[in-house]
């Protein structure tokens, strides 16, 4: 635009030149002068257009370039989005897992003792409720005739029953006729 305005001032400054009458020489020189100008301006011009072209092009170029790395950014932050997502929810079901682990550490002695307890309150127990079994259990009187036989054939034979063993302060079992 600013080389538009030049332009028109150099034309309109050789025409008002050649307007008050310079001399036949000096105007064709200037007037060749002009057209040298001019033509220099208009080849200026052109190589501004093109370079504006160009210009425009390398923008056009960049704009594009831009838009697709934006779009490829935008692509890779969604991945690095899902990625995170997906190391949260990893995160999150080794947090559950160690925590179930805590608890069965917590729970496992707990359990251990018990079943410990138990059994030993069985041991003890089992030969108490043996001993109540055999005493509540009905007994069938003796018969006196049989008991009379026992005795008699263990007085009659020379080898009496054998008894557990006496206490030594009982001396009356010692005592043979």
């Amino acid at each position: 635009m600013k080389t538009l305005i030049r332009l028109t001032i150099l034309v309109s400054t050789v025409a008002i030149a050649a307007a008050l009458g310079c001399s036949n020489h000096e105007n064709h020189r200037l007037a060749e002068m002009a057209e040298k100008h001019l033509e220099d301006q208009v080849d200026q011009n052109r190589r501004m257009t093109e370079l504006q072209q160009q210009v425009a092009e390398g923008s056009r170029r960049l704009v594009e370039a831009d838009a697709k790395a934006r779009q490829e950014m935008i692509v890779l932050q969604r991945e690095v989005q899902g990625e995170r997502t997906e190391v949260g929810r990893q995160r999150d079901l080794l947090e559950g897992e160690r925590r179930d682990l805590a608890a069965k550490r917590r729970i496992d002695p707990i359990i251990v003792a018990a079943i410990t307890k138990v059994g030993l309150l069985l041991a003890c127990i089992l030969p108490l409720v043996l001993c109540w079994y055999l005493l509540r259990r009905p007994v069938e009187p003796a018969d006196d005739q049989v008991i009379a036989e026992v005795l008699l054939e263990d007085l009659v034979t020379n080898r009496p029953l054998p008894l557990p063993p006496a206490n030594q302060n009982h001396h009356y079992l010692e005592e043979e006729p």
